[in-house]
C-alpha cells in the first residue's frame, strides 16, 4: 500500500515538473521569435516600399554577382559594394549609442530598435529628394537608388556593425569604424564624412 503511494507521488511530482518546464521552454523561444517577427517584418515593409516606388529586386546585369565596386549605373544594385562598409560603421554607431541610452535594455531589444533605425534609413535615402541631393539624376549613369537586395544587404551590413560592437566593445569598436571610414574614403572617395559635408553644400557632388 505504502509502495503504490509512493509510487503514485513520484508519479505526480514528474506530471507537475513537465508542467513547470513546458512555460518555461516557451518563454525561451518567445523571445527570439518574437524579435525574429520584428526583424522580418520590418525588412518586408521596406522591400514593399522599393517595390511600391519602383526600385528593382535585382541588378539587371549579372544577378547573381554579390559584390561590385562600379559606382556608375551598377551603383548600389547588387547585394554589397563598397557602401556596404559605411553600413557597418552605421551598426557600430547604432549600438553604442542605444548601449549609452539604455545600457539596461536586453541586446535583441537593443537589435530590434537598430534594425528599425536602419530601414528608416533605407527608405530616406532611397526618396526622389534624398536621391538628387548625391548626384545629377539626369545623367543616366548616376546613382538612381538602391535594389531590393542591395537594401537588405545594408541592414545585413548593420546588423553585422552592430553585433561587431556588441562583442568587443566601445574602444575597439570606435577604432574599426575609424578605419572603415578612411578606407571608404581611400577607396571612393566617398563616406560618412564626406556625405555630411555634401548635403551641407559644403563638398561639391
Amino acid at each position: 500500500m505504502s509502495a503504490a503511494r509512493g509510487s503514485c507521488s513520484l508519479s505526480e511530482i514528474a506530471s507537475r515538473s513537465a508542467r513547470l518546464r513546458r512555460p518555461r521552454s516557451i518563454a525561451k523561444v518567445w523571445p527570439v521569435a518574437s524579435t525574429l517577427a520584428c526583424l522580418l517584418l520590418t525588412n518586408g515593409l521596406v522591400v514593399l516600399y522599393l517595390w511600391a516606388i519602383g526600385r528593382p529586386f535585382i541588378a539587371p546585369t549579372e544577378p547573381l554577382k554579390l559584390f561590385s565596386d562600379n559606382l556608375a549605373a551598377a551603383n548600389s544594385l547588387y547585394l554589397s559594394d563598397p557602401y556596404s562598409l559605411l553600413h557597418v560603421i552605421f551598426g557600430i554607431g547604432l549600438f553604442l549609442y542605444l548601449d549609452w541610452m539604455k545600457p539596461f535594455w536586453p541586446t535583441r531589444e537593443k537589435l530590434i530598435v537598430a534594425v528599425l533605425g536602419s530601414a528608416i534609413w533605407e527608405v530616406v535615402e532611397n526618396t526622389p529628394y534624398v536621391v538628387g541631393l548625391f548626384n545629377d539624376t539626369s545623367d543616366t549613369a548616376a546613382y538612381n537608388g538602391d535594389s531590393v537586395a542591395n537594401s537588405i544587404g545594408d541592414t545585413i551590413s548593420a546588423v553585422i556593425g552592430f553585433l561587431f560592437a556588441n562583442r568587443t566593445g566601445r574602444r575597439v569598436s570606435l577604432f574599426v569604424a575609424f578605419a572603415l571610414e578612411s578606407i571608404v574614403t581611400v577607396w571612393i572617395g566617398d563616406g560618412i564624412v564626406i556625405g555630411t559635408l555634401r548635403l551641407l553644400g559644403l563638398y561639391p557632388i
